[in-house]
């Protein structure tokens, strides 16, 4: 058994196998050997550590040659059944049944990747099973249903019924569409590219999808799911021998290999920059007089260079994204829109660089330009500022040793990187995972003027490059709508009676098709785990309650690699009439000069110092009680060594800052709501529960007032009346800062081991003092700020968008229901939101998304995503609760979604993560054993304990509280659900 190995020495390559190299590499921890399948030709890197998170993926370069989405469609079909495996979607099987940390398939727009991972070593055994049987023997090629429900189909109800397109990848692409930054990057995208794959939408243009047959779907897996063009990972402590053997005996041995044509062409570059223009839709009565965008960007063949795309991240960090960015502030003083975005992509063949800004005047591209290219050339001349450049390496460089990936495996991120080089060469599998002689590089490069060469050679020298105005179109959705509408009228005009009667029961098949389950010994053909193989007990906390310097502090020990994560937390309940003031406060803070730095300089000296320091208003709602606590919150993260400058930097923040740059905040108003707006239509499901849950409880409230659609009224009110207002703001936020900062309403949470909080002890005595004088200096005045006292109360609002599909929500209360058992409705979330919601809504309703939430509290949510239904929707949830009464699964069944739910209990906590999770226990005051408790009635849940739910789940979609975001045209048809419908503008 070779595992964690360190040397070759240790593992026996199978002959079957061609060994192309070995070595450690530090930057990942891991042994790494790069392998080759003799006979089929397959590509196969393996990570090997003592990481046990383990991760599989299997990956396949799919170049499009159109934009029907065949490589999207065939990414969501080959995991709805397979020769082994032939249940109807073993994806979701896994879902609902498996102890997974990540599990998914993703569309890129040249490569295909089907990546999973476990903790559990037959758990991940069985992941790699299911999915390499899915890419090499789909169903797809003996059910064409499939492909109708995942790609698209005519849908037609009866003979004198309108002929409708409907499919889960036609209405989720219809979603993309209709966010105006996703409709810009695609255009620039493929303006860049006109002759080589990357002119093609690979997720699928839904004007485009229908033009797909289904035999032109099928040849497109034909010619490029086969292993010799396929890219496999495997990362962890995992036996070496025992898998690649597997792999060999299972599958790779059946696939002699054959010529498959995927290169990637390079785009042959301009001659001359082309300017282009293009269009987006808003609604019918949109002021469009500054909703115009332009965007400026350039190709550079620098994809395979590491260096350079690193310096080429720096670069644009340094020039457009750091606060005072000197770019960035000459489009702003230019008048050229209020919200500047840069992008450096070098995740294709060949790299991109772009500059955006958004909320314009019309007429102004040429000028954008003038001003991109006259300040480029005088930072050229003048040389980019070195301590940004330096602070910038450091950042940058802090967060790659960090590795902190949130809930993501580190695993799936280190094998996502390795393709940034390895799909575009085989000789650079990790390239892009060696880091540490490229830092080392680009520092010595700091006395040269490698920098700036850069910049004259790819930007301002480069004729590869497109210019681009994107204006609004009021009614362009409807307009787009009625001419589908007009266009599927007269093909139904076209068709004979025979035809219509054919489209009729080909409607009634596939949605017979949908309904009919897969037979029970079908189901079981997908390998499952029992539940002695769940552990039994919960995570433990980390709190230690100690004191510095007077100040409650609360120590998470937990090894952290030598960095410190510290929160500085305030008590703010007294202020909480002013939620929407304090969040807006949480963004200036960082982002407005001191009495020390100016705010460029200071964003340099935190990312000298530290991984970042940012601020943030959090909500506690406190365990058993209707209480909710506030505390808004300054924290850092960063090495051991560094604390006593960062708490310094933090002290200066806190105390110091200056509100009175009246154009600069102005500037931070608009760029915070235009940011804000892109958050709540790319995520409108998060938007819609937010925004119902604050009709239902206090907490629910804050939270949208601070983050919500609540929040945002309040920037647009801000930044329509900015010159009305700023006064009032100035004045609100120095006296917010005075009242909020009192050592009496402070408490530290500090991860990290007992070494380094050692350490801590010193720098917070520093920062005490500090404070003491600040208190002393300052008393809090009357704040003359507006009032936003919490109105929590049931509402029935649509918000109209251009978007093409909806986002429906729910909330309701089920607190008055008795004896609710917390933990068999976890087990029924996971049951709802994989199985009866994921069939009615996604698989019959073809949207892209359901889910469902309940909390302890007793509050819960329905919500769909990309859903191009609204009432169907609201039905399917008013349904749940019968589905539930009527629950008669068998053993197996009931433990399958047990498994589930625990996978994602279980979630993978990074040391912040879990120091976070600690102490969110500690300020909420949720015992350990009431985590255990439902823990254990997970483990123990019964149908009939899930049956017992209806009632809980009843009450909460049957509540009149509901919120949807969605098509303008699609809410005035059913405006009789609402009390209120709005424009989110």
């Amino acid at each position: 058994m070779a595992k964690s190995i360190k040397s070759l020495e240790e593992v026996k390559i199978p002959k079957t196998y061609e060994l192309i190299n070995g070595e450690y590499v530090k930057e990942v921890d891991s042994f790494m050997l790069t392998l080759k399948h003799k006979l089929s030709g397959a590509r196969v890197l393996i990570f090997s550590n003592e990481d046990d998170n383990k991760v599989f993926d299997i990956a396949f370069r799919t170049p499009p040659k159109d934009a029907t989405g065949v490589p999207h469609i065939i990414e969501h079909t080959v995991l709805c059944g397979s020769e082994k495996y032939p249940a109807k979607d073993p994806f979701v099987e896994l879902v609902k049944g498996s102890l997974n940390t990540y599990l998914n398939a993703t569309t890129y727009p040249d490569k295909t990747m089907y990546p999973v991972a476990s903790y559990n070593d037959k758990d991940f055994a069985n992941l790699m099973s299911v999915y390499m049987d899915a890419v090499f023997y789909p169903n797809i090629y003996k059910h064409e249903e499939i492909f109708k429900q995942e790609g698209w189909h005519y849908e037609l109800e009866s003979k004198d019924a309108p002929i409708t397109y409907n499919g889960v990848v036609y209405n989720e692409m219809k979603g993309a569409y209709s966010s105006e930054e996703s409709v810009l990057e695609r255009f620039t995208m493929n303006s860049l590219f006109p002759d080589n794959t990357y002119a093609h939408e690979s997720g699928g243009d839904p004007k485009n999808i229908p033009d797909l047959t289904y035999e032109d779907y099928l040849d497109f897996h034909r010619k490029y799911y086969h292993p010799v063009n396929s890219y496999i990972c495997i990362y962890g402590d995992v036996d070496i021998e025992e898998r690649l053997n597997w792999m060999d005996e299972n599958y790779l041995k059946n696939f002699p290999a054959i010529i498959v044509d995927s290169h990637i062409e390079l785009q042959k570059p301009f001659d001359r920059m082309k300017t282009l223009s293009t269009e987006y839709a808003v609604a019918t009565d949109a002021d469009c007089s500054e909703k115009t965008y332009y965007s400026f960007c350039t190709a550079m063949d620098i994809t395979l260079d590491q260096e350079k795309c690193k310096a080429f991240e720096l670069i644009s960090y340094v020039l457009l994204e750091m606060p005072g960015a000197p770019l960035k502030q000459a489009i702003l003083d230019a008048g050229i829109g209020t919200d500047i975005d840069v992008d450096f992509c070098d995740i294709l063949r060949q790299s991109m660089f772009s500059i955006t800004t958004k909320n314009a005047k019309p007429g102004l591209r040429e000028k954008f330009y003038e001003v991109i290219i006259s300040k480029l050339k005088e930072i050229v001349a003048e040389g980019i500022n070195r301590k940004d450049l330096e602070a910038a390496i450091n950042g940058t460089e802090f967060r790659e040793r960090e590795a902190d990936f949130g809930g993501f495996p580190k695993g799936l991120l280190y094998v996502l990187k390795t393709f940034k080089t390895w799909l575009y060469d085989d000789s650079k599998p990790y390239d892009s995972l060696v880091y540490e002689d490229v830092y080392k590089n680009l520092r010595e490069k700091l006395e040269t003027d490698y920098y700036e060469k850069l910049i004259d050679e790819y930007i301002l020298n480069n004729p590869h490059a497109v210019l681009v105005d994107m204006n609004p179109k009021p009614g362009l959705a409807i307009e787009n709508e009625k001419a589908l509408e007009k266009k599927l009228a007269e093909y139904k005009a076209s068709l004979s009676e025979e035809q219509i009667a054919e489209l009729v029961a080909q409607t009634k098949a596939l949605k017979a098709y949908q309904e009919e389950p897969s037979p029970k010994e079908i189901l079981e053909k997908i390998p499952l785990l029992e539940r002695e193989d769940i552990g039994k007990n919960v995570r433990p906390v980390h709190n230690e309650e100690k004191e510095l310097c007077g100040i409650k502090t609360v120590h998470h020990n937990v090894h952290t690699n030598g960095i410190i994560y510290l929160d500085m937390m305030f008590d703010v309940d007294s202020l909480s009439e002013y939620v929407p003031q304090m969040s807006f406060l949480a963004t200036l803070l960082g982002y407005m000069d001191t009495t020390e730095h100016t705010y460029r300089e200071f964003d340099t000296e935190t990312n000298f110092y530290s991984g970042g320091i940012c601020s943030d208003l959090n909500i506690y709602s406190i365990y058993d009680t209707d209480a909710v606590k506030l505390k808004f919150t300054v924290r850092t993260k960063t090495l051991a060594g560094r604390i006593k400058d960062t708490t310094k930097l933090m002290a200066e923040m806190m105390f110091k800052t200056l509100f009175t740059d009246e154009k600069h905040l102005r500037e931070v108003v608009a760029e915070t709501r235009s940011r804000l707006k892109v958050r709540l239509m790319s995520a409108g499901h998060q938007a819609a529960v937010s925004y119902s849950m604050a009709g239902l409880t206090l907490d629910g409230w804050y939270n949208d007032y601070s983050m919500g659609i609540g929040y945002y009224d309040y920037l647009v009110k801000l930044d329509e009346n900015f010159d009305s207002e700023k006064e009032k703001l100035i004045k609100g936020c120095e006296e917010l800062v005075k009242a909020m900062f009192k050592k009496k309403k402070m408490l530290i949470s500090c991860t990290c081991d007992e070494n380094d909080y050692g350490l801590l002890c010193g720098a917070i005595s520093e920062f005490d003092s500090e404070l003491e004088n600040f208190e002393k200096e300052n008393s809090a005045d009357i704040l003359e700020l507006e009032s936003y006292k919490p109105d929590v109360k049931c509402r029935k609002t649509a918000f109209s968008t251009p978007a093409e599909v909806q986002y429906a929500a729910v909330s309701g209360s089920y607190k008055d229901v008795p004896d609710v058992n917390d933990g068999a409705m976890m087990v029924v979330k996971h049951l709802l939101s994989y199985g009866y919601l994921w069939n009615e809504v996604r698989v019959k309703g073809g949207a892209y998304g359901v889910m469902c939430r309940f909390s302890r509290a007793g509050s819960g949510s329905f919500v769909s995503y990309r859903d191009p239904n609204l009432s169907a929707t609201y039905d399917v949830y008013k349904k749940a609760a019968d589905f539930l009464e009527n629950y008669d699964a068998d053993e197996r069944e009931v433990t399958k979604t047990i498994i589930g739910t625990i996978s994602g209990l279980d979630t993978p906590l990074t040391p912040s993560m879990d120091g976070k999770r600690s102490m969110s226990m500690y300020l909420t005051k949720t015992p350990l054993e009431v985590i255990q408790k439902e823990r254990n009635q997970v483990l123990a849940c019964t149908k009939e304990d899930i049956r017992n739910t209806a009632d809980a789940v009843r009450k909460i979609a049957n509540t009149e509280n509901i919120c949807v975001i969605g098509n303008e045209k699609r809410i005035k048809d059913e405006a009789s659900l609402f009390e209120s419908i709005k424009p989110l503008s």
